[in-house]
Order: C-alpha cells, then sequence, then structure tokens
C-alpha cells in the first residue's frame, strides 16, 4: 500500500505538503494540489481517514457544489438540501464553481481532504468523466448529482423530466398556433439541456413542423450570453414564441427581445423554466414559469445521498427523475393571431457609417435599431474589408457616395488629419454632454492629434496571449517539460520562453505533443503581420526610426526580433504569408495549438468556441516582453458632412454606460471603463482585467513627425518592414542582407516625405 512519503516523492513535493493538501489546515497551491492528487490517483494511495472499513471513524460534513451564487433555481435546490440533512444531523457546507471547471475540481477535492461523508454536486463540467472517476468512484465516496449527469457514469442522479416538459410546453405552443418557437438552452454537452433538444425536436416533429438548428440557441446559461446568443442568431429568425430552459436565460432573452424592438408577450410570447414560489410579484413580466419545486429536488438529493452513506461500498447507484408539475396542468395561452408586430420608427434624420468588416463593426449594426428607437435617426452601413477602407475614405470623403461617419485604424490619424480626411471635434470632445472621462485615457489618446481630438474610440482592446489552460496544468506535461528545459511549465514571460514552449507543443519536435504546433502567425495582409513583428521588436529595444525621424531599420536589436519571430515560424503550421487572424484563431479553437497571440476583440469568440467543442480550458495573460501594439478603431467625422449634430447624438449614444455593456456582451471588450470593473462581466470575461493591465505597455504605431514635413502613411512604413521577412522567406536571404536592402527602401521614402538623409547613430 502506498505511503504519504510515496506520494511526495512522485509529486515532488515534501511530506508536510502532502499532508497540508489532504488535511487542508495550511493553504496549498493549485499547481501543487493538482500534481499530489494526481500522485494520489496513480498509486492508489488511500489516506487514513478515507479507509472507512478500516476505522470507526465517520464524517458528518456533507459537501455541496453549486455552479453560481447568483442562480435562484440552484438556490432553492440548496435549501431543501440543506434543510433535510441538517434536520438529519450533517453539517452543511457549500462552494461554488462560477462555472469554472477548475474551481470546481478544486472544491470537490477540498472536500474529499476534509473527509466529507458525501457530496451533493451541480457540475458544470460533466463531460470531465476521468476526474469523477478519479476523486469520486475510486474513493467510493457517496455522491449524488443534481440535474446535469456525468457522461458515461453510472452514478447517483436526480433531475426534473426535460425531456417530457419541454415536449409539453412545445406541443401546447403549437395548439395556440405558434409555428415559430425557438429554444434557448444552455451548453448542448449537459444531460439536462440534451434531453430539452429531444424534446422540443420530437414534439415539432410529431405536429408535422420542421425544427430547424437556427431555432435552438446555446448559451453557457448566463443572462449575458443569452443576450448575445438571441440578440445574433434567434432575434433575425423572428420567433413568435421562446422556451427558455432557465429564468438567467430568460432575463438575458428579454434584453435581447427589448433592444431588437420586440416586447414580451404582445410580440413575443416566453416560457421558462422556474422555481416554485408563491410570490406572484417576482416573476418575470409578460413571462410564463413552470413552478417547478426546487426545494423538493434538493431532498430527494439528499434522501438518495444519505441512503447511499449508509452503504457506501455496495449501495447500487440510482436515477431519480421528477416530474414537472407544469405537464400536470394546461397552459392558459393566448392565442398566436393576439401577437401584434413591432411599431416601425419613424426617422428624422439618416445618417451613413463606413464601417471596417470585424465583429465589432456588426455588433454597432445589431444596436442600431435600439438607437434609431430611442433617437428617431437611422443608420445605414456599409462593411469594407480592413485593406480597402482607408482607399475608400479618401475616394467618397467630398462626393455623392460621402459617409457622415467613418471608422478608421488608430494608425491612420495622422495621415488621415493632414489629408482633411477627419473632422476635428475637440469642441464636443470637451463639451457637457460627452463623458470622455469614462473612457480609458489610452483609448481616447488614440483619437488626439497635437492636442485636438479627431474622432472617439469603438474598438480599445488590446493584444494579448491566449495559452490552454488544461494543457498548462497536465500532470504528465508539467513533468515531460520540467525534465526538458529544468524550469516549471508557466505562460511565458520572454519570447526566447514563448519559442521554447512553442517547440515544445509542436509535434514535429515533441511527438508526445498534445497539440499538432506550439501557436499561429498571421500574415496574410501587412495590416495584420506587422503588429506581430513589432511586438518581438519593441521587447528587444528595437525602433524604425531615432529621435531625429532617421530610419535604422539595421540594428542589433531588429536582427533579434527577426531571429525571434523566424524561431516562432518553426512552430507554426502554414505559410504566414496566406494565414489570416481568423485562420489563427480557428486553430486555436479546434485545439491544433496551445498558445495563440492575438486580439480581445476575439476573445469571446475563443472561449465561446472552445467551450462548445469541449476540448479544454483557455487561459489568458500579457503579451511576452510586455510589449504589445496599441491597438483600435476610431469613428471619425466626415468634415463634409450636413449631419454634423445627428452624428454627435450618435457618438454620445456609443459610449453611454448602458451600450458600453451591450457592446462588451457582444465582442467581450469596449473603450469605455465601467465594463471592465463589472464583477458580473469579469466572472464571465476574465480577459477584461488583462486587458486593462496592458494598456500600461502598450506601444503606438504612429508613423514620424516633423514640422512642415508631409505625414508618411503608416501601411508604408510597415510594408517596408514586413518586406524584410518575406525577402528572407520566399527569396532566402538573410536577415542582415534584407535589413540592409530595405533600410535603403526606408531612407528613400523618408526622403521622398521631406525627412532628413540619415545615417544611424
Amino acid at each position: 500500500m502506498a505511503t504519504l512519503k510515496d506520494i511526495a516523492r512522485d509529486a515532488g513535493v515534501s511530506i508536510a505538503t502532502v499532508s497540508c493538501c489532504l488535511s487542508g489546515t495550511k493553504p496549498v497551491k493549485a499547481e501543487t494540489r493538482m500534481k499530489i492528487m494526481d500522485s494520489i490517483e496513480k498509486l492508489k494511495y488511500i489516506p487514513n481517514w478515507s479507509a472507512r472499513n478500516l476505522k470507526s471513524f465517520t464524517s458528518n460534513l456533507i459537501g455541496v457544489v453549486l455552479t453560481d451564487i447568483d442562480n435562484l433555481y440552484h438556490a432553492e435546490i440548496f435549501k431543501g438540501i440543506s434543510a433535510y440533512l441538517q434536520s438529519h444531523g450533517y453539517t452543511v457546507s457549500v462552494a461554488f464553481s462560477n462555472n469554472s471547471p477548475d474551481i470546481e475540481c478544486e472544491k470537490i477535492e477540498d472536500f474529499i481532504s476534509q473527509n466529507a461523508a458525501g457530496l451533493v454536486i451541480i457540475s458544470c463540467q460533466p463531460q470531465n468523466t476521468e476526474f469523477f472517476r478519479s476523486r469520486i468512484l475510486n474513493y467510493q465516496i457517496p455522491t449524488v448529482f443534481v440535474e446535469r449527469s456525468p457522461e458515461d457514469l453510472f452514478v447517483n442522479f436526480v433531475g426534473f423530466d426535460n425531456y417530457k416538459t419541454t415536449y409539453f410546453l412545445t406541443e401546447s405552443l403549437i395548439e395556440k398556433g405558434y409555428n415559430k418557437t425557438a429554444l434557448v438552452c444552455g451548453p448542448v454537452h449537459f444531460s439536462s439541456e440534451q434531453d430539452s433538444i429531444r424534446g422540443y425536436k420530437d414534439a415539432m416533429a410529431y405536429s408535422g413542423l420542421q425544427s430547424t438548428e437556427d431555432l435552438i440557441c446555446s448559451t453557457n446559461m448566463s443572462k449575458e450570453d443569452a443576450f448575445k446568443s438571441v440578440l445574433t442568431a434567434v432575434c433575425t429568425q423572428k420567433p413568435d414564441s421562446i422556451i427558455a430552459t432557465s429564468e438567467n436565460i430568460a432575463l438575458g432573452t428579454i434584453e435581447a427581445l427589448n433592444t431588437y424592438g420586440l416586447s414580451v408577450p404582445d410580440s413575443v410570447q416566453i416560457i421558462t423554466y422556474s422555481e416554485e414560489s408563491w410570490n406572484k410579484a417576482s416573476r418575470l413580466h409578460g413571462v410564463i414559469h413552470t413552478q417547478r419545486t426546487a426545494f423538493h429536488l434538493g431532498i430527494s438529493a439528499s434522501e438518495l445521498l444519505l441512503s447511499n452513506i449508509k452503504s457506501p461500498a455496495l449501495f447500487e447507484p440510482r436515477i431519480i427523475t421528477m416530474p414537472d408539475p407544469v405537464v400536470n396542468n394546461p397552459l392558459v395561452l393566448r392565442e398566436r393571431s393576439s401577437l401584434s408586430a413591432p411599431v416601425s420608427q419613424a426617422c428624422s434624420s439618416r445618417l451613413k457609417v463606413l464601417t471596417v468588416d470585424l465583429a465589432t463593426s456588426h455588433s454597432v449594426s445589431l444596436l442600431s435599431d435600439y438607437f434609431t428607437r430611442k433617437t428617431g435617426i437611422a443608420l445605414d452601413f456599409d462593411f469594407y474589408p480592413q485593406d480597402k477602407m482607408l482607399k475608400r475614405i479618401s475616394e467618397t470623403i467630398d462626393t455623392e457616395d460621402a459617409y457622415d461617419i467613418h471608422m478608421y485604424d488608430i494608425p491612420w490619424l495622422n495621415y488621415m488629419v493632414q489629408n482633411t480626411f477627419v473632422a476635428d471635434i475637440s469642441e464636443f470632445v470637451r463639451g457637457k454632454t460627452f463623458k470622455k472621462d469614462t473612457i480609458f485615457k489610452e483609448n481616447m489618446d488614440n483619437c488626439r492629434y497635437e492636442g485636438n481630438y479627431y474622432g472617439i474610440p469603438i474598438i480599445g482592446g488590446s493584444q494579448i496571449m491566449f495559452y490552454r489552460k488544461d494543457l498548462f496544468e497536465n500532470r504528465d506535461i508539467l513533468k515531460s517539460f520540467q525534465n526538458k528545459y529544468q524550469i516549471s511549465l508557466r505562460p511565458p514571460r520572454t519570447w526566447t520562453e514563448f519559442n521554447g514552449t512553442s517547440r515544445f507543443f509542436t509535434r514535429s519536435f515533441n511527438p508526445s505533443s498534445p497539440t499538432r504546433y506550439g501557436t499561429s502567425l498571421a500574415g496574410i495582409t501587412d495590416e495584420e503581420l506587422a503588429p506581430e513583428i513589432l511586438i518581438r521588436l519593441w521587447s528587444y529595444g528595437g525602433v524604425l526610426w531615432d529621435s531625429y525621424n532617421r530610419p535604422c531599420l539595421n540594428s542589433p536589436e531588429n536582427a533579434r526580433a527577426f531571429e525571434s519571430i523566424l524561431e516562432t515560424l518553426q512552430t507554426t503550421g502554414g505559410n504566414p504569408f496566406t494565414t489570416s487572424i481568423a485562420d489563427t484563431v480557428k486553430e486555436f479553437s479546434e485545439g491544433k495549438t496551445a498558445m495563440l497571440i492575438t486580439y480581445t476583440e476575439y476573445a469571446a469568440q475563443i472561449t465561446k468556441s472552445i467551450q462548445n467543442n469541449i476540448i479544454g480550458r483557455i487561459g489568458y495573460e500579457i503579451l511576452p516582453g510586455r510589449c504589445p501594439a496599441s491597438i483600435g478603431w476610431n469613428m471619425g467625422l466626415n468634415p463634409f458632412t450636413k449631419n454634423t449634430e445627428a452624428a454627435f447624438t450618435y457618438f454620445d449614444w456609443l459610449t453611454q454606460h448602458d451600450t458600453s455593456f451591450y457592446m462588451t456582451i457582444l465582442d467581450g471588450q469596449s473603450p469605455v471603463i465601467a465594463p471592465y470593473h463589472s464583477q458580473e462581466l469579469l466572472k464571465l470575461y476574465p480577459w477584461l482585467g488583462i486587458t486593462e493591465r496592458s494598456f500600461s505597455f502598450t506601444h503606438k504605431r504612429n508613423g514620424p513627425y516633423k514640422n512642415n514635413t508631409l505625414i508618411i502613411p503608416q501601411n508604408k512604413i510597415e510594408a517596408i518592414l514586413c518586406n524584410v521577412l518575406r525577402q528572407i522567406l520566399t527569396e532566402g536571404l538573410s536577415i542582415q542582407e534584407a535589413l540592409e536592402l530595405n533600410q535603403q527602401r526606408m531612407k528613400k521614402l523618408f526622403q521622398s516625405y521631406g525627412y532628413p538623409k540619415p545615417l544611424c547613430r
């Protein structure tokens, strides 16, 4: 039989640390705890407190793990658990996972180390079969899972019959003439949500109606994600009714419908699963509630747990499916024909807006109807690719096709001001209505040129590093990395460390790597490639011109930066010149790469994709070298527009408190400060804190400037920078040769714009 000494040796820690971990007497780092628990599993160690058949010691502690302290339905379940167990002489301790698999694992291990007599779990990771098998089944710890059953495990389970409930609700709606019902549910890998989807589809099929995937909307069960998912996917389908599988989902759904101009219940009927309550005032207005007996669900789970505790070794797991009271009572539904269509808004004026084809732009467009209903100002959007935006602005600035407002990339600012492509709006920004102090100073500074303001920020994030947290905390991977590099595996802090870690996660260098490549790099356009080079160049102390505005591309620091990027490219899967940012995001989201450097604008998309694909967990960190590029897009005013006041009304609205929260929920970032300090949003979007910290490290991509000279377009400077890498990779030039050739090109460019002929000091 394994001993504490064996566990300590295998985990690489002291016996005292193992003892503290098991007893809970002193805090132990999460990484160390994971190593110890994995060693316990590997060596089949049975702690003294777990040898229940060898000692007469018993515990009266019951551990309850819930997903979220704000989930009222789960709170009712807990009331039932607590009331029943305490009446039977047990002490109940509750912990919350905050829907984080990491925290859930930690809390379960905490209860195991405290010798809990049993566990009741509402899991946020039912697909983590191996964890539940190793931590619970192997030690024969009496456990009841509520609502969500672990995949491929025969365990105690208590839940409502979601299949029958959803079938009944869908059928009832159809009978009243509702033929376009949407189902908004939680993650599809939850057993409860799978049952709901089956019930919905079967009811539709039985009634002869075709159920479409477009009307089934999966969320992470937060009201924020429900708002985003319904606004972007469901509202466009114009459903006449919606079934929500939780009140949180219903809350987000209502907010999305209201934003889209659909009222509840006049335009759309909503039915939501909810807990039983005598207090009708607590119900959502216009929403039908199922009134589930969540309290009794908790009691049923407790009864099952105590039966298991009495016979821990030979107990036959039981599955208890409780009927939902709603199926025994006819629903009071209004006829579908009584629904009213949304009232069209009469428009007093109309703005033409030119935007770059990015997710944030489409989010702004989604919210445009909401703005129009509030102000009477209509918005017409045109979306253009990033590499064609500047040309489109210059071609239309003073023509019949001109736009009132256009988005522009922040490196274009100086050039646009000098060429009168954007209006000075300093008086508006410094006025009483516009609250510039509610916006990050770094983002507002990106709108300023020589002390004046030429727009407002609409995108103001940063580059950050995404990494597969589940891989970085895997016991076997940690050991393998330690043996190879003699240091602990962690999110890289330097580019040397980044490249070494990326090499470790590249299968051609490490056949046992869980990912095919360490990272990926986008360079299909200069706009995407230049920041990849610059963040390394700045980190090594490199610059493109000196304080006298003299080009100095050919420098030892810049040479080292290109050496670093060539090392990175050895750990990527494709040609950078044919790889887009969208490609790199897709590769990371599909589990092909272990790390990714990209913009916070893609954070929500990446996290959602990882959760949907159930391939791992994501960590977020500041860039290696701490030199991210200051990125963002501004909304600028056409100097020749006749709709200035309407445009200012729009600018005010874009930066208002409510709008900034909507934008953050839709895209995971905003230039406004308030969302970054919202505890609700920080739980859902943990990268917000990393983004705010990154602002203090950012470098601007503005070109050189000298009085009485023309502004050099930034894209021309960055084209030369990118050409260095192209010549190295496609023409076989050495780093030194490519730097020298492009140094001469840079000199000629600077001279053509009136800058002195330089030689680097």
